[in-house]
Order: C-alpha cells, then structure tokens, then sequence
C-alpha cells in the first residue's frame, strides 16, 4: 500500500495520468485502422458484386485500364519518336554520317495476284471522293462528269453533298452517292462540325449562323474548307480506307490502273500533279486529287493553318505568320465587311484565303508524313488540242487520253511562263511518230493487287527545295522543287519529258525517275481537268453532248469549244470484238472528225 501510495504521489517519478491518456490514444489509433481496413474490405467486396452482376460495367473498366496503358505507351513512343527526329537533324546539320534515304513505296507488293478480279469491288481498300456542292444549278457538265465516275467502280465512290440541288439521282452509276443536308444545311453541317473539331462548341451557333451567310452569298468560299472534308464529313466515311477531296471541272478516267496497292498501304498522301512539278518545280497538293490515308497521322492537319483554326491560332506549323485570330475571326471579318458594303450598295468580294497553299506548306513541315507528288493528270494548261474520254460500259474500260506530241500547243496559253519542254515524240519526224488512236485498247480489267500504271527508275534522289514558284499563293505557303537542273529536261529512257515523280519521306524531299504504260502514240490520265476551258463551257454557246444512260459505252473528244460524241463499234465491225475493250473509228464520224480538228486548228470558219 505505501508502494502504491508513492506512486500515486510520483515518488517513483510516474505521471499517474499520463498512462491513461495514452492508452486511450492508442484505443482510437486501432479503432481508426480497423475501420479503415473494414471500409477497403466492404468496398472491394461491394465493387465485385456489382462487377459480377454488370459484366459490361466490368468491361468498361477493363478497356479503361487499357486504354490508360495505351496512351502510356503512345507517349511513351511519341517521346522516342521526337528524340531520333531530332537525332537525325542535328546529325544532318552536323554533316556527321549521312543516312540511306527511307524506300519508296514499293511495287513489289502489287504482283501477288496477276489474276483479274471478278468481284465489282476491291476487297480491301475503298476510296471516298469528297465534293461538298452549293448552288441551285449544277455545271453544265455535271452529266458528263457523273458518267466518268462510273470507270473507277472497283475501288472509288465519289460522294456529293449538296442542298436540295436538282440532281436526278436515277441516273447515277452506282459508286455515285448523293447526300442532300437541306436548305442551308452545308452551313450547319459545317459549323457544327468545326466547332467540335476546334474545341469550340461553345461557338456552335455563332459559326452556323456565319457559315451558312458565307456560304449562301459566296459559294465559291467552300474551297477554304477543303482539308477539312475528311474530318467534316467523317460520319459519311465508315467503310473507306482513304478519302480525297476533288471537285465537278473535271472527267475522270479508271482511276484503279493509276493508284497501286504500295502506295494505298505505305502512304500516308498521295496527290497527281500534271508536269507543272518538273517544268516549274511546284509541290503542292492539287485540288483534284490528293487521296489521304484514313487514320490519325492525316487527321486535322488542316489546324495547324490559322484561318481554320480555334481562336486566337497563331497557325505555326503553316510556317508562321503571327495568326489571323482563328476561323471565327476570320469569319467575323468578312461578314462585317460584306454588311459595311451592302450599306454602302457597293459590291464587295472577299479574301479568300489558299487553303490548298497553307495544308500544303502544313504536310510538307510534318516529318512523320509520307506524300508523293505523281505525274498522272492532264490538264488544259498542259493538253493536247483534243482529248479523248472513253466511258466505261458494255465490257469497256473507261480512259481518259491525248495523243502524245502534242502537248500544250496553244488551247489554254500552255503553262504560263514557259512553253512545255518537247518530248521524243514531238521532236521526231512525222513520219516517225507513233500512229493516234484514241480508241486503242484502255487499261485492262482491274487486279486486286492494284499494279499502277508507272514504275520506278533508279533510286531516290536528293531534292532541293525553295520557295521561288506558285506566284498565287502566299510566300509563306510557297513549297518548290530546285529544276534548274539538267536532270528536270533530260528525256528518259521511253522518250517521255517530265518522267519524274517527288517524295516528301521522313522530313526529306526526293526526286526519282518512273516509266509509265500507255497504249502507242498516247498518253493516259487518271483525270482531265478543264480549268481554263469550263469557261467557254459555262456559257450557252458551246456544244456539249448528250450523255448516254449508265452502263452505256460511249466516247467523247473535248477541246476548248465544248464537247461531242464519236461513235464506237467492237474492233474489226463485228460482235466478237465486244468486251475485249477494242474500240476504232466509225469512218463516217472520222472523216467529220478530221475536217473540224482541221478548222479548229486554221481557224476557218465552217
């Protein structure tokens, strides 16, 4: 009991309270725990219940963890990507230890299959040719150019999208798709889309409302839009590998014998120029054709240009240019200028800004693309006098075609600036020419392993660029080939001029020399594109023929005047020669033929 009381009393040094509060202490720390440990327990036991009873809850999940990992490991991969780019710049720069250019695509993939493919369809890839449409009234030759689609069947569908335009959809062929969006739907289809895709949808009305007063007073304002259709119209494109966008003044050939299976699986873009890359060294997407691989690599590339996009976009990687505020801001811009005029009663034409010029310059500063420029277009800068459209129908292959020697002499002024270089043909002896027929058999049936109609020569070259060429577009946007060269004139091994084609591989440009097939004393597009002469063709007095229903074979020659049919008839006037693609003269047509090339050509009047 003494003990005890000294204790108490802290004669052995103790706090007699000092345990009790402690232990107490302790009692609440354990209490915490096991409360703790309790709530993780009924929570994981609670989160297996409602797994087991919400399997797509519990897959949901799972594809979270995924795609978390997922985006890891893109990082993870864009970081490693960043460093080898920058590690080959800075050994290019250094001058330490060139590398082997990347490899072109490569042919080789396209002669698995020399079998023809009985399917109406490629069985792997589709393509989507994009053509948005304003107006009440289609071009006057918007039959001719529905009926030339139809050549490209197998592996092309050419989407129109239009507001209620009088279009008779009946006599479509079938790869031809009409999407009417309404009264002034193009205006709402496109701003909705460009606020989600510009991460405004704040603005979504504001730029409705614009775009429809845009595109309602000046139609032609569509074309700043262009790179943007893959991405507009992307509901539209389920099914295809690849879209393009493209417009109504041209006719089209089988484009199936002039895109091969390497360049739909190794490319990321690919567009057709017509010999203005090598005679004037311009590298830039045409308007008409510049197919892009449906994937994330080519997806709203087109924001890297200021005037489309978010707002305040100092469009950087359209080479600089300190910004025009953005798509709103340019919009606002012309709308309020359009009110001042129309106040005033004075006519007023807007900016229009190169959205050609600006993606383009955008795709040629974006190392991770592969692009090849291909010489495979005919145009009125460029043609001969005539040329020759064959319409698919009846076991024929559709072509487009001029005779070869003949090259801009004089329909559209040629090529501002410089005539077109001569060819062998031009330059050799009448007599030694090889003999025109534009109705010498078209390309053959098409091959699922798509060969393409041009094939490499030699190995990619080394090209110096600079920005000395395009005088339309804005120096900034300007991307050109050095042609100063001897190479640029030198024919090639066949005779042919301008036998080049253009890689942009790997942030490098490169040059290297093709062979392409066509049929003796021609020479074959996949396009014709008529810029310079769809101005006589708009206008009442040209003739432009009747086109037959689809499925119907037909020809036609066009020239700056206008367009009229020539018969056909199976090679050698009798019915075994149906199906096999053989066309000749009908001599009545052929003589008339004749005596209005020769007019045409004197100038005498009729």
């Amino acid at each position: 009991s003494d003990r005890l009381a000294a204790m108490k009393s802290g004669l052995l040094g103790v706090e007699p309270a000092r345990p009790r509060r402690a232990l107490l202490s302790d009692t609440w720390l354990r209490v915490l725990v096991v409360g703790l440990g309790c709530a993780w327990l009924c929570t994981s036991l609670w989160l297996a219940w409602s797994l087991r009873r919400d399997p797509a809850g519990a897959a949901s999940l799972r594809r979270s963890h995924e795609m978390t990992e997922l985006s890891n490991e893109v990082l993870i991969l864009r970081r490693q990507l960043a460093s080898m780019v920058s590690d080959a710049d800075e050994a290019a720069a250094s001058g330490a230890g060139g590398t082997e250019p990347p490899p072109p695509p490569t042919d080789a993939l396209g002669h698995a299959d020399p079998a023809a493919d009985t399917a109406s369809r490629h069985p792997e890839f589709r393509l989507a040719m994009i053509v948005p449409w304003l107006g009440a009234e289609l071009p006057r030759w918007f039959d001719l150019f529905v009926a030339s689609c139809a050549g490209s069947a197998y592996l092309v569908d050419w989407l129109i999208f239009h507001e209620d335009a009088p279009i008779d959809v009946a006599a479509a062929p079938a790869n031809v798709r009409y999407i009417s969006l309404g009264p002034h739907g193009m205006g709402a289809h496109f701003g909705v889309q460009l606020a989600r895709l510009t991460g405004e949808p704040n603005q979504t009305h504001t730029l409705v409302r614009l775009l429809q007063h845009a595109f309602a007073t000046w139609p032609y304002a569509i074309v700043e839009y262009k790179p943007t259709y893959g991405d507009v119209f992307r509901d539209y494109l389920d099914g295809y590998t690849h879209w393009s966008y493209t417009d109504l003044d041209l006719v089209a050939g089988d484009l199936t014998a002039f895109v091969s299976r390497a360049e739909l699986v190794e490319l990321d873009i690919l567009t057709f120029t017509f010999g203005d890359a090598v005679t004037h060294g311009r590298l830039y997407l045409r308007g008409q054709f510049a197919m892009h691989r449906l994937s994330a690599a080519t997806s709203r590339l087109w924001l890297a240009c200021e005037f489309l996009s978010a707002s305040g976009g100092s469009g950087a990687g359209a080479g600089g240019g300190g910004g025009s505020g953005g798509l709103l801001h340019e919009l606002r811009i012309k709308h309020a200028r359009a009110t001042r005029a129309q106040q005033r009663g004075e006519a007023f034409r807007p900016h229009f800004n190169s959205a050609e010029g600006c993606y383009s310059r955008v795709v040629a500063t974006s190392p991770t693309l592969r692009v090849k420029y291909a010489n495979r277009m005919i145009a009125d800068f460029t043609s001969a006098p005539q040329v020759y459209v064959l319409l698919s129908g009846g076991g024929r292959r559709a072509a487009v075609r001029m005779c070869a020697g003949s090259e801009g002499d004089g329909t559209a002024g040629g090529l501002v600036g410089s005539p077109m270089r001569p060819t062998a043909s031009s330059s050799a002896p009448a007599s030694q020419r090889a003999a025109c027929d534009p109705f010498a058999p078209p390309p053959p049936p098409p091959r699922a392993s798509l060969l393409g109609n041009q094939r490499p020569v030699g190995a990619l070259i080394p090209l110096v660029t600079h920005t000395n060429c395009s005088e339309w577009v804005e120096p900034r946007y300007r991307v050109c080939a050095d042609v100063s060269g001897a190479w640029a004139s030198e024919l090639g091994a066949d005779g042919a001029a301008n036998g080049w084609n253009f890689f942009y591989l790997a942030g490098r440009w490169y040059r290297q020399r093709f062979t392409a097939s066509h049929p003796a004393g021609l020479i074959e597009g996949a396009l014709f594109h008529f810029q310079v002469w769809k101005r006589a063709y708009k206008r009442q007095g040209p003739q432009l023929a009747p086109i037959p229903p689809p499925g119907e074979s037909a020809a036609f020659v066009l020239t700056k005047e206008g367009y009229r049919p020539l018969a056909l008839r199976p090679a050698g006037g009798s019915s075994t020669g149906a199906g096999t693609g053989a066309y000749e003269y009908d001599e009545a047509l052929a003589s008339i033929d004749a005596r209005l090339k020769a007019i045409e050509r004197d100038g005498v009047s009729p």
